[in-house]
């Protein structure tokens, strides 16, 4: 009688158990259509340059990003930070925010995901430049693509 009651109540707890882990998968994918609305993603064209942080290029403190990131400046490369134009940034009534991730394309080899981190020079429109270690090459690229995605 003892081994047929454990019998029971372990088939309880794994039923139980399952329907926790099928209940929670099934939330997690209403979460993920709730926040998939159907809407197309904000993109922009761009023209793309570099920056490297420094004095002569930012403001004082060039080792400080607009929306606060540390840069270290011997692996600015490596942080995969971008600067954006006022008109495209929230706070002057643009789609992108401090902090967004998005996808580049359009570029030779800078295609990839970046942080929104910084603001550029505000006489800019629609521009993008992409934090780089001093001594990378100069480059500019024009019709490159900016895809916010859903962090």
């Amino acid at each position: 009688m003892k081994k047929l009651f454990g019998l029971v109540c372990l088939m309880f707890v794994l039923q139980l158990t399952m329907t926790v882990v099928v209940t929670s998968k099934i939330d997690n994918r209403l979460t993920a259509l709730e926040q998939d609305n159907g809407s197309p993603p904000v993109t922009a064209m761009v023209t793309t340059t570099m920056y490297n942080a420094v004095v002569s290029q930012c403001d004082n403190d060039p080792l400080v990003t607009a929306a606060n990131y540390i840069i270290n400046p011997q692996k600015a490369s490596e942080h995969k930070y971008v600067a954006l134009s006022r008109d495209l940034l929230k706070r002057w009534g643009g789609e992108f925010d401090y902090g967004n991730k998005i996808r580049i394309s359009g570029t030779d080899n800078k295609d990839g995901v970046y942080i929104v981190a910084d603001t550029m020079n505000k006489r800019f429109k629609n521009s993008m430049d992409i934090l780089e270690t001093s001594g990378v090459g100069w480059y500019k690229y024009t019709d490159v693509q900016i895809t916010k995605l859903n962090s």
